[in-house]
């Protein structure tokens, strides 16, 4: 489930700093370190943190780049705080930081019932979809 508030927003900002959405995310077998090494719990593992923490920057970013644009992440700096087993609901929160140009700067707080499970600063650019995918070809 995605939520965007947009009270906690600044409408007169053209940048869109203090914008916040909300990404809430279930925990499978497969997003847990367990999965990904024998032997390890079945707990969310780091990488899967980064992911819900970059789809929460992606989705509230669409609302603030021209048409025509995607946004691709370029720095990840995750505190992975605690354990969240399978089953578990997590939470993210993503709030944008500053703008500078096409670098979005965000940070996130993602939550497990009422605990921080881990805190994330994420720089997205916006890039022209078209030309990225010219490159790729």
């Amino acid at each position: 489930m995605t939520s965007f508030d947009p009270s906690k927003s600044d409408p007169a900002a053209d940048s869109g700093a203090g914008r916040t959405l909300s990404l809430s995310v279930p925990v499978t077998a497969q997003d847990t370190v367990g999965a990904l090494l024998a032997g390890m719990p079945q707990v969310a593992s780091t990488p899967f943190l980064v992911t819900v923490a970059e789809m929460a920057c992606y989705r509230l970013a669409e609302n603030l780049i021209e048409p025509g644009q995607i946004t691709v992440g370029s720095r990840v700096v995750i505190d992975h705080l605690g354990p969240s087993k399978v089953g578990a609901t997590l939470v993210a929160e993503a709030t944008l930081q500053a703008r500078d140009r096409n670098r979005l700067q965000f940070f996130v707080r993602i939550q497990d019932g009422g605990r921080t499970v881990a805190t994330v600063e994420h720089v997205r650019a916006a890039v022209s979809a078209e030309k990225m995918l010219r490159a790729l070809g």
